[in-house]
């Protein structure tokens, strides 16, 4: 009897020790399946092959971190993501291969691919006190009544590629070859850009200017602005002699590119690109300019798409278009001219940019093609006092200026 009791107890605890660990089980693949994961490059460099991975599992999840709360934001927080998430970056990190390791002279290059636990990511940051930005509900764009004018204004975006001259890591050669590759895809895919001999007819004056604000403002934006570009794009990045052997050349090039939306500056959209070791026989400058060729090719495409993407938002509250005025120095008749501008049926916004003596440039946001701006312009100006002879001056992607006909 003692021993049939012993044994209904000892079956009854196994049964409710299997009963609550198949509940256990259950509950972590629900905790699992709750997880949001999103899946980030990242790059490391060090003596040691550890010390390497480390700094590519932090450089993934920064650029997660920079994703969920903007560039700005990380800038203004590095210290704090330094002390409790960048130190233990691979926390968040749920899997990861690694894409590449290069050799260069005494250091290691690693290349990973990771899966993050972006959740966790989240409420790490909600727990140190950084803000996340609430979440925009996409739009479906196709079903906007504009949509055929917004793709067109899309389309009609140009482009200027630079690098920042304070700021960089790269060689000022490979910088430009950077600039030149990026153009090259933007002429293939039919986009219009500025090409860099114009840039640099032009550079020195923003230079001086870039230097009185202390650098407050990005000389590549101020250079923009000034030649009409829509989006602008930083190029930087690192590349890396790998040695050789056998007489072949090795190299890596990690290139980052960065899109700006010209008229404020806002941050659309980082990519980078990464050339693993490539080697060569023609010698170690010729490796190095294939590794960076590579590497911008894997990134360009993706930050243009980005960069496109958030013009697309941005052109649903109005197509921006860059007005100069020129040779009017009267008040007055600058009024007119924008009191027209305001009156055009399309018209949606508009924003003074500068006024000097003789010219006056303003953004002009208008829901219609500019052709339609400009012939709603000039329609509504003639009869007026002192623009007899006022017509378009120079039109040149979404930028046009007007002025007095000599």
């Amino acid at each position: 009897m003692y021993k049939k009791r012993m044994l209904f107890i000892i079956l009854s605890f196994v049964t409710i020790s299997l009963a609550f660990s198949g509940c256990a089980k259950k509950s972590v693949k629900i905790d699992k399946a709750k997880v949001e994961k999103i899946v980030e490059n990242g790059v490391g460099k060090d003596k040691k092959f550890d010390d390497a991975l480390d700094l590519a599992f932090r450089d993934a999840l920064k650029k997660v971190v920079v994703g969920i709360i903007g560039e700005g934001s990380e800038k203004a927080n590095k210290d704090k993501l330094k002390s409790y998430m960048y130190g233990i970056s691979e926390s968040f990190i749920l899997s990861y291969e690694i894409t590449d390791k290069v050799k260069a002279d005494k250091d290691t290059i690693v290349y990973i691919r990771a899966v993050l636990n972006k959740s966790k990511v989240e409420e790490s940051l909600d727990t140190i006190g950084i803000e996340i930005p609430e979440e925009i509900v996409e739009k479906d764009y196709s079903e906007s009544p504009y949509a055929g004018l917004i793709n067109e204004a899309l389309d009609n975006l140009t482009y200027l590629v630079y690098f920042e001259p304070e700021k960089k890591k790269i060689e000022d050669e490979y910088a430009r070859l950077c600039v030149n590759r990026v153009n090259n895809y933007l002429a293939n895919q039919g986009y219009e850009y500025i090409d860099l001999q114009r840039i640099n007819e032009i550079k020195e004056e923003y230079f001086m200017l870039y230097e009185e604000t202390q650098g407050t403002v990005s000389v590549v934006q101020l250079i923009a602005q000034a030649l009409n570009a829509d989006v602008y794009m930083v190029v930087d990045g690192i590349v890396e002699d790998a040695g050789s052997e056998a007489g072949m050349h090795f190299a890596s090039a990690s290139i980052d590119l960065k899109a700006f939306e010209s008229a404020t500056g806002r941050g659309l959209g980082t990519e980078t690109g990464y050339s693993g070791k490539l080697g060569v026989a023609s010698g170690m400058d010729a490796a190095k300019r294939k590794g960076v060729e590579v590497a911008v090719e894997k990134a360009i495409g993706p930050v243009v798409e980005i960069s496109r993407n958030y013009m697309m938002k941005a052109f649903e509250k109005g197509i921006r278009y860059e007005v100069v005025v020129q040779g009017i120095d009267n008040f007055s008749m600058l009024r007119v001219f924008t009191d027209v501008v305001r009156n055009s049926g399309n018209f949606r916004s508009l924003k003074e940019v500068s006024a000097a003596e003789g010219q006056a440039k303003y953004y002009v946001y208008y829901m219609g093609r500019k052709g339609e701006l400009i012939d709603d312009v000039l329609s509504d100006l003639q009869g007026e006092e002192g623009f007899e002879n006022f017509n378009v001056l120079i039109s040149r992607g979404n930028a046009v200026i007007f002025g007095i006909e000599e």
